[in-house]
């Protein structure tokens, strides 16, 4: 492994662990309990994630000319729900960073209740350890967010520095990820130019945003996070699972060129989901 595909991995972990630390410092546990209580909201999230993303990953699979190893991964994203990008896609969207955590736990849960039940039938022949998914998700992202819940109760000045230090670590891991994943797979990246691969991930991501956008009809707000809670796949989980269960490499080169493509989809569809005068406002800064 170089240099620099190290360095990606920590900063991937960097960038996960100082996100959910933040945002368990920042959001009052009352506050993200909240969503969670609500039975028709999590039920849709649910439904949305759980149902409608797989079958819609078989249509899609069925009906686009897919090389093997794009529709393993595409079906592998069909199942992988919580991604740990959702809060910091709220807060791009100046929306609710509690509802978003919620979301998060919500369908990080779901996810690993899911994928070992539904990943052999999707994919014959490959299983998935609900034990080797759950492991780094508690490492890097439930235990962080608790420890986040914790230090919060103790009010303390130092407690704001601590916060602040990990929302500048989350920011600029956030970017320095970009960078690094797009530099170090840019050629896996070019193979897929030309393919239907590209096209079809990003036409799955905007699919299921609007369909989460649909479920969550209560106010702006919650539209605004189920749909991208439900864009938001977990890319990680589907490569533990590729990794450990496919031999054919090229899944996890599919799944780092669906990484991507969320990305692009999901930072432009936050971007486009603020609330008017906010982009209004940024697009003022920008042009000053």
């Amino acid at each position: 492994m170089s240099s620099l595909q190290r360095l990606a991995d920590w900063t991937i972990v960097a960038f996960v662990v100082s996100t959910m630390l933040t945002m368990g410092m920042s959001q009052p546990l009352a506050e993200v309990v909240a969503p969670l209580r609500k039975p028709l909201a999590v039920l849709a999230a649910l439904v949305v994630n759980f149902v409608a993303a797989p079958l819609l990953a078989i249509i899609l699979v069925r009906l686009v000319p897919l090389a093997p190893a794009h529709a393993t991964g595409l079906l592998l994203i069909g199942t992988a729900a919580g991604a740990p990008f959702g809060p910091k896609l709220a807060a791009i969207a100046h929306r609710s960073p509690a509802h978003a955590v919620a979301q998060m736990i919500l369908l990080m849960g779901g996810s690993l209740v899911f994928m070992p039940l539904a990943v052999p039938l999707l994919v014959p022949g490959l299983d998935a350890d609900a034990a080797a998914i759950a492991r780094p998700l508690l490492l890097f992202m439930v235990i962080p967010l608790a420890l986040g819940f914790a230090l919060a109760l103790f009010r303390r000045r130092w407690i704001d520095a601590v916060r602040a230090g990990a929302r500048v670590v989350s920011g600029a891991t956030f970017v320095a990820l970009i960078i690094l994943i797009i530099g170090l797979n840019f050629a896996t990246i070019m193979s897929a130019v030309g393919s239907f691969a590209i096209g079809t991930y990003a036409l799955y991501l905007l699919a299921l945003a609007g369909i989460g956008y649909l479920a969550g009809a209560v106010d702006r707000d919650t539209r605004t996070i189920c749909a991208l809670a439900a864009a938001s796949r977990n890319i990680p989980a589907a490569l533990v699972v590729a990794g450990a269960g496919v031999a054919d490499r090229a899944v996890a080169a599919t799944l780092v060129v669906a990484f991507v493509v969320s990305l692009a989809v999901l930072l432009s569809l936050a971007w486009t989901l603020r609330p008017r005068e906010q982009r209004r406002r940024a697009d003022h800064r920008l042009a000053a």
